[in-house]
């Protein structure tokens, strides 16, 4: 592992990101993971982002993070309406040295990044992943208007930070901002599973003798939910005793109704699959061990990298993912898994058969996943980075852990 060295200056940062903790998704884990690992080496950090749950508290200290949420007006879609956005903003900035936003967001990087530039105070980007919502008018006007105000917003921020070169290289926002851009992997924590535990939880489930196929995701139309629902049956054919376990929100993802329109594919294979909702992170060790084999099959470029490969692989388990850009990163690097084409259900089963029948060769890495994914090198690039921007300085090109 690596360390923090120990002159070098602390921090306080300031960290947008629309939702936050308790709301689980890859950007919140992401910024959770980040800013807890910035507070264990002595920076202060804060994080805005919206009161998107009445019941939780407006201020509160979660590990020693700071976390502010601004009052919501209203929802829309996936997004919030923050009226007190500005106001929030300008006032904690003022007790920060660094702007680091989290995007891409609700129409409100532009503004939020010129109140910031105005107020003196570098700003990094952490460019979670492109935006494209379905096909529709709105859908189509929303999607331009994002990707113009983020465009725009790019040419005020000094540094943007992407997971992995593969997909900047074929990103629509990070194609025009390729003077900013630096890459490090994304922060990768999990847990040391406990066997017995993962034993016990597939006995409630009822699973024993059975080869599960574990699905860590919510269950959305970008991560592919439909297409390894249409796999099962060709799946069953080669090992008959599958069953697939979904850990995830599944019937109330904001802003979707993906699951209620994937009824006619469940139906035919409710016996074989098991929706667990939303598992607590602490449970997630034993999850990934408890399964054979996991997957998530996304869809489109919405999905930048997927952890929870990592976090699967650094349990022992093997992986199925889509082969897209950044998402394909983590199986050539270690090739612990299978890469198929997105909405390949043909494809994704008989990857997924091929690992369950062949799965010790799977788990033979090509480069140690707690090595290449060690979170505390993403850590260190983070810290070079605000060294670099508050001292006015060009930001390293951090080296690659991939050899």
């Amino acid at each position: 592992m690596t360390s923090a060295s120990p002159t070098r200056r602390r921090h306080r940062i300031l960290m947008f990101t629309g939702y936050y903790l308790p709301y689980i998704s890859g950007m919140t884990i992401y910024a959770q993971r980040l800013a807890e690992g910035l507070v264990r080496r002595g920076h202060q950090v804060t994080i805005l982002c919206s009161h998107h749950d009445a019941r939780l508290p407006l201020r509160e200290d979660l590990d020693g993070v700071q976390v502010v949420r601004s009052r919501v007006l209203f929802g829309f879609r996936k997004g919030v309406v923050m009226p007190l956005f500005w106001y929030d903003l300008q006032r904690l900035l003022r007790d920060h040295d660094i702007f680091h936003r989290h995007v891409p967001g609700l129409l409100d990087a532009y503004i939020s990044t010129r109140i910031a530039r105005a107020m003196h105070k570098p700003v990094i980007f952490t460019h979670h992943c492109d935006i494209y919502l379905p096909f529709g008018l709105l859908n189509d006007a929303i999607t331009a208007a994002m990707h113009t105000e983020l465009r725009y917003a790019a040419e005020l921020a000094d540094l943007i930070i992407s997971y992995s070169q593969d997909y900047a290289a074929y990103s629509r926002f990070l194609s025009h901002n390729r003077s900013k851009l630096r890459t490090v992997f994304p922060p990768i924590k999990i847990g040391t599973p406990d066997d017995a535990q993962a034993q016990a939880w597939r006995t409630r489930l009822g699973l024993d003798g059975r080869r599960i196929i574990g699905f860590a995701g919510r269950f959305a139309a970008d991560k592919g939910g439909d297409v390894l629902l249409r796999a099962i049956p060709r799946i069953l054919e080669s090992v008959p005793d599958a069953h697939v376990v979904f850990a995830g929100e599944f019937a109330q993802v904001r802003g979707e109704t993906f699951f209620d329109e994937c009824q006619g594919l469940l139906d035919p294979v409710r016996e074989r699959v098991t929706f667990l909702g939303n598992v607590n992170p602490a449970d997630m060790p034993n999850f990934y061990r408890m399964c054979d084999v996991a997957t998530v099959p996304s869809t489109n470029s919405t999905e930048s990298w997927g952890m929870w490969q990592n976090e699967a692989m650094l349990c022992g388990t093997p992986a199925v993912t889509s082969d897209l850009p950044g998402v394909r990163v983590s199986i050539r690097t270690t090739g612990m898994g299978e890469l198929v084409r997105p909405h390949d259900w043909q494809g994704l089963a008989e990857a997924l058969v091929r690992v369950l029948n062949d799965r010790g060769r799977y788990l033979v890495a090509k480069q140690d996943p707690r090595v290449v994914f060690d979170p505390e090198r993403t850590i260190d690039a983070y810290e070079a980075w605000y060294d670099a921007l508050v001292a006015g300085t060009v930001p390293p090109v951090m080296p690659s852990p991939v050899h």
